[in-house]
């Protein structure tokens, strides 16, 4: 069976039994899969934050890992939800380290995935006056973003 076959196969079962009219497409770039979904209610589908999104990805991709010896990295998307997002994510990390600059104070965003604080972090990695570092644990853990001590 292929990578695309077990990820579409999969999908397809799981949204027949949630009862949600999804269309699964699969394409594969060299050892990537791009998961496409659509269908008339994708909201379902993202959830809060992308949480159902980033949770059908990571079952995606261990059904299609399952006993191969080649990994096979899965990215599942919908609506263009992940590229909406990272710009999201990026001019919130601009406008709040803008805003500690003027202040001088400190300020923690909402806990988020490992994959978005990263996001905040390569944002601002080369900022001039601003840091960012993690504090937390598990799903608690978020960036702050903080003045730079000389």
């Amino acid at each position: 069976d292929s990578p695309e076959k077990r990820a579409e196969r999969f999908l397809d079962g799981l949204f027949a039994i949630l009862g949600e009219e999804v269309k699964v497409d699969v394409s594969k770039k060299e050892n990537d899969l791009a998961v496409e979904l659509s269908g008339p209610d994708m909201g379902i589908v993202i959830g809060k934050r992308g949480d159902t999104l980033d949770a059908l990805q990571h079952l995606t991709s261990l059904v299609v890992n399952r006993g191969d010896l080649d990994f096979v990295k899965v990215s599942v998307d919908t609506e263009n939800y992940r590229e909406k997002r990272i710009k999201t994510l990026e001019n919130l990390a601009k406008r709040l380290a803008s805003k500690v600059a003027k202040s001088g104070r400190k300020t923690s965003l909402e806990p988020m995935s490992a994959y978005e604080r990263r996001i905040i972090h390569a944002t601002l990695q080369d900022h001039s006056v601003v840091t960012t570092y993690s504090i937390g644990q598990g799903t608690r853990r978020k960036v702050v973003i903080d003045i730079k001590k000389d």
